[in-house]
């Protein structure tokens, strides 16, 4: 059945497409938490800044990531076709 194998492969993509918004909004909220706890602790005002942008960055890092990843899949999916029809 070759079209059920093309339909749980855009289903497979579109949730690795949906745990990027949650992995971004995790980071996020991560750095951010961590940077208030030490500022907490250490009784400075400057660290939750720092680390909410770490965890932005750490977030478009897993989006990066994911693309990559999904670009990967795709040559391999596009080149295994372009075999298939040389044969």
């Amino acid at each position: 059945m070759p079209g059920h194998e093309k339909e749980q492969s855009v289903i497979r993509q579109l949730f690795a497409a949906s745990t990027v918004g949650i992995h971004f909004a995790l980071c996020t909220f991560a750095g951010f938490g961590i940077g208030y706890g030490l500022d907490e602790l250490f009784g400075v005002s400057y660290l939750k800044f720092i680390f909410l942008v770490m965890g932005i960055a750490a977030g478009f890092a897993e989006l990066l990531r994911v693309v990559k990843k999904q670009e990967e899949k795709n040559d391999a999916g596009t080149s295994a076709g372009d075999d298939k029809k040389n044969n």
